[in-house]
């Protein structure tokens, strides 16, 4: 079915064509209801040629709605396979319950297209009727009709259809199995719990797997677990690792520390991740210490990925050990590290912070920006004015957002100064917001003068002007909401 982003760029206009081409439909049809007349035109031009025609007319029946119901379903039974697909599809989009028996009827349809598009509708209505007749069009040879009656079968969340689902799953001839997985987690039954625990080692859908299983109650799932954390296979195990982590039960956190010495990297990984989101004082307790240890990790993803759920649960004890990574040759490890000081926070991590700013990567530049501002206080105001000489516009577009956001007067002159040489204008209107952020007589002055100056972008220029009258008003500027 073409979608119709890929027939128009503005379907309202290509409507309002056709709408002008229809417009003479009723000359001679004396008698006839103008909207009925207009309906069978429409229709008839279902079956045009032109895709730009016959899908027009599809959505202008949809728009019409309730009164294009019944030739629509009497369109059901055209000779032509195209009308009958279009009318299919417009049925469900329509969205009129007494469609549905109509569109059961044609799941036998000889076009592959009208058992799609008729199938798709269904699922769209919600005709529970339509269940079984969608599960004995699993077994259809054509797998677009057997895709849209998963996702059918899907938004019902019908128990009935676990395991013909899982049938389908087994089946060596349909490639869009994480469709399947997908529908199996919509309809949440337990029978798919261990179809899908089988699927932990398929690279490729082990992974959708793990996240649907995250939708079943815990206690479905944790006895069973286990016995995956043990197998031989690293893709099955980390995607065992994956569940734990959708699961979130603290009973997990031991399991998960374990999988901290895995052998394979993207285990330590995937149990370095999960590990963050336990965020209770006593979770903190029992992870803060396996999570330091693991920055020694031998792999630099798995260290990057320990310094940011070390930052998560803000561990305080982790900071001399990240004040260390900054030090990393690993650029991500560094970032990451800079990231964590920035939620972790206090005062004593500005310098260790401060000290990289004049690092060759800018993307550590912009990471320390950003942790700056987080930790706030009087003592981020000077690296962030300094930032606003850095040869990257971005780690200076930072620097000006933070300097507003911090609120310190120190900061007016430093961004007036910036603002005579700074070139880009997504700066140049951070540096605005900052200044109607900060207030106060000098900047005001400075807003007043961007505003009027007709040399000024003019995004720049509007934005001034609209932060100086919200002044001028007693507003709060709220700059970051400014457009």
């Amino acid at each position: 079915m073409t979608e119709r982003h890929e027939l128009f760029s503005c379907r309202d206009a290509r409507l309002l064509i056709l709408l002008i081409l229809f417009s003479g439909i009723c000359a001679g049809c004396l008698g006839q209801d103008p909207l009925e007349a207009r309906v069978e035109k429409l229709i008839q031009s279902l079956g045009d040629k032109d895709q730009n025609i016959s899908y027009a007319s599809s959505y202008a029946l949809v728009d019409i709605g309730e009164p294009a119901v019944d030739p629509l379903i009497k369109a059901l039974k055209d000779d032509d396979p195209q009308v009958r697909s279009l009318a299919a599809r417009a049925l469900g989009e329509i969205g009129d319950q007494k469609a549905s028996d109509s569109l059961i009827e044609v799941l036998d349809d000889p076009s592959p297209e009208v058992r799609m598009n008729a199938a798709s509708s269904l699922g769209w209505l919600g005709a529970s009727e339509a269940v079984e007749p969608l599960i004995e069009l699993l077994r259809d040879e054509n797998e677009g009709v057997v895709h849209s009656s998963v996702c059918a079968l899907g938004a019902f969340k019908d128990p009935r259809a676990v395991e013909p689902l899982c049938e389908v799953l087994n089946r060596d001839d349909y490639s869009k199995r994480w469709e399947i997985v997908l529908a199996l987690g919509e309809i949440g039954d337990s029978r798919a719990v261990d179809p899908l625990l089988d699927l932990l080692d398929d690279k490729d859908i082990g992974s959708t797997a793990a996240d649907t299983l995250s939708r079943f109650e815990s206690e479905q799932l944790f006895g069973k677990l286990t016995k995956f954390l043990r197998s031989s296979n690293p893709t099955t195990r980390a995607n065992a690792v994956k569940v734990y982590y959708g699961l979130r039960d603290p009973a997990s956190i031991p399991y998960l520390i374990e999988m901290l010495d895995d052998k394979a990297p993207e285990v330590r990984k995937e149990a370095a991740f999960a590990l963050g989101f336990f965020i209770e004082s006593e979770e903190v307790v029992q992870i803060e210490l396996p999570l330091i240890d693991a920055l020694g990790d031998s792999d630099p993803e798995v260290q990057e990925v320990a310094a940011r759920s070390l930052g998560r649960i803000e561990s305080k004890d982790s900071v001399p050990y990240l004040e260390e990574l900054l030090q990393a040759k690993n650029q991500n490890v560094q970032i990451a590290a800079a990231a964590a000081l920035g939620n972790i926070g206090g005062p004593e991590v500005v310098d260790s912070l401060t000290a990289l700013l004049g690092d060759d990567s800018w993307l550590l530049r912009k990471s320390i920006v950003d942790s700056l501002i987080k930790i706030g206080g009087s003592r981020a105001v000077d690296p962030l004015i300094s930032s606003l000489e850095d040869e990257n516009y971005r780690v200076r577009q930072s620097a000006a957002d933070g300097l507003g956001k911090l609120g310190d007067q120190e900061a007016v002159e430093p961004l007036l100064k910036a603002m005579e040489t700074e070139k880009e204008w997504d700066v140049r209107v951070a540096e605005v917001r900052a200044l109607g952020e900060l207030g106060g007589p000098e900047a005001i002055e400075g807003l007043r003068r961007i505003s009027k100056d007709m040399e000024e972008y003019r995004s720049v220029r509007d934005t001034a002007e609209e932060l100086l009258g919200k002044i001028e008003r007693g507003e709060a500027t709220n700059v970051y909401s400014v457009s």
